[in-house]
Parts: C-alpha cells; sequence; structure tokens
C-alpha cells in the first residue's frame, strides 16, 4: 500500500534544510542589504528635504525682514521726498513773492520816473504855449526867461 521511505523522506528533509541555509546564504543577506541600503537612501533623502525644508523657512524669514525693511525704507524715502517736495514748493512761492514784490517796486518807480517825466514835459508844453499865448496878447517878443518865471510861480502855487 503505501509505501513509505523513511530513508527517502530524511533525505527530502535534509535536502530542503541544505536547500533553505544555501538560499539564505544566497539571497537573504543580500536582499536585507539592499532593503537596508534603500532605508539608509529613503531616510538620507527624509533628511536632505527636512535641511531643505529648514533652509527654505529660514529663507522666508529673512525675505520677510528685507521686504518689511524695504517697506519701511521706502516709507522713509517717500517721507523724505515729501518734506524735500514741500521745502522746495515753500522756497519757490517765497521767490515769486520777492520777485513779485520786486517787479513791483520796478514798476512803481518806472511809473514815478515816467510821471515826473511827463510832468516836466506837460510843464515845457505849458510854458511853450504860454509864452505864445503870451507874445500874441502883448505883440511883442516874450523872452523865454520872462515866462518861465510867470510859468513857475503858477505852479508853485497850483503844485
Amino acid at each position: 500500500m503505501l509505501d513509505i521511505n523513511f530513508w527517502e523522506i530524511t533525505l527530502y528533509i535534509i535536502n530542503i534544510v541544505i536547500l533553505f541555509f544555501v538560499l539564505r546564504w544566497l539571497l537573504y543577506k543580500p536582499i536585507t542589504k539592499f532593503l537596508e541600503d534603500r532605508t539608509d537612501r529613503v531616510q538620507k533623502e527624509i533628511n536632505e528635504a527636512a535641511r531643505k525644508q529648514t533652509e527654505a523657512e529660514q529663507l522666508k524669514a529673512k525675505y520677510d525682514g528685507m521686504v518689511s525693511g524695504a517697506q519701511g525704507m521706502a516709507a522713509e524715502i517717500v517721507s523724505k521726498g515729501k518734506t524735500l517736495a514741500d521745502d522746495r514748493a515753500r522756497q519757490i512761492v517765497n521767490e515769486a513773492a520777492a520777485q513779485a514784490a520786486e517787479l513791483r517796486e520796478r514798476a512803481e518807480q518806472q511809473i514815478e520816473e515816467e510821471k515826473k517825466q511827463a510832468l516836466l514835459e506837460l510843464r515845457q508844453e505849458v510854458t511853450q504855449m504860454a509864452i505864445q499865448i503870451a507874445s500874441k496878447i502883448l505883440e511883442r517878443e516874450v523872452t523865454y526867461a520872462d515866462n518861465k518865471q510867470i510859468i513857475d510861480s503858477f505852479f508853485e502855487k497850483v503844485g
């Protein structure tokens, strides 16, 4: 019936044990080493990623600091620019007021000189007309000095 040979079964068991140790020696150690190397590589990559994350956060903090500093500097520059512009505007207004006052003064002086010149010319014309009228009235030659004296006394009374 069943013919069981213990000797063959023992040989099979010994073959399986030998095969197990050979395969373990040939495959288990290299596969374990491969898996450990892979685990080490993955851990190094995780550590590198964490280091880069930390660097990125530091750079972001530095950038944020620079941005806030730049905003402060920009606000300061704008403030200084506004102050300079206000000062320049006041200076321009003051210069314009000084120029206007100077122009007004010159215009008043020029008007005064023209007024004096016009009065002098008017006085001379009136003197000439008075001489002509007096000479017609008197029908004689009236000297310029005679009429000038009469006219000057007239203008002293009027002026």
